[in-house]
């Protein structure tokens, strides 16, 4: 894929990252009071960066640039700065799959367990640091509930993953 094909798909997807922080997540947090929308609106964009780019820095960039994008139209929302931490983690975790999202059992269990883990951190970060909890119930309340919002992530991404792979997408598109 060549730089100028790579700038549009992390704005596309960036721009994915920003819609869904601003509408999914706060509907999300404003009906149920949880940030499992939330994390639905970071790991998704997140697991089709790295499904689609399959190399470091994509879901980084993705994280980063949408976070900037979230703040700038809504400068309070400092917690999507543990989001854009946890895209760094997530994207660093994705070498252990060499930045591979392949529909086999043992790669769907280990990017599982990247994006909970990123979720979990990203929890501990917003609990701690933007909402200022204790580090008992950021660990035990908080960090997990991003947890559940991280499964919810895998739920919802890996049926459109595979929607995308059977199309030919990502082929399609690095020509």
């Amino acid at each position: 894929m060549n730089r100028t094909k790579y700038i549009a798909y992390v704005g596309m997807l960036s721009s994915l990252w920003v819609v869904l922080q601003l509408t999914l997540g706060p509907m999300g947090f404003t009906l149920f009071g949880l940030p499992i929308f939330c994390d639905v609106s970071a790991y998704f964009p997140l697991l089709l960066a790295v499904w689609f780019f399959r190399k470091f820095g994509g879901a980084s960039s993705v994280g980063l640039i949408g976070s900037l994008v979230v703040l700038f139209f809504r400068p309070n929302a400092f917690q999507v700065l543990g989001f854009a931490a946890s895209s760094v983690i997530f994207d660093l975790l994705a070498f252990v799959v060499k930045h591979e999202v392949k529909f086999e059992p043992k790669n769907v269990i280990i990017v599982s367990l990247i994006t909970v883990l990123s979720a979990y951190v990203a929890g501990l970060l917003i609990g701690l640091a933007i909402m200022g909890g204790t580090i008992q119930w950021t660990l035990t309340i908080w960090g997990p509930l991003h947890l559940i919002g991280g499964i919810l992530s895998l739920i919802t991404s890996y049926p459109v993953l595979i929607a995308l792979n059977r199309i030919g997408i990502r082929e399609h598109s690095q020509q």
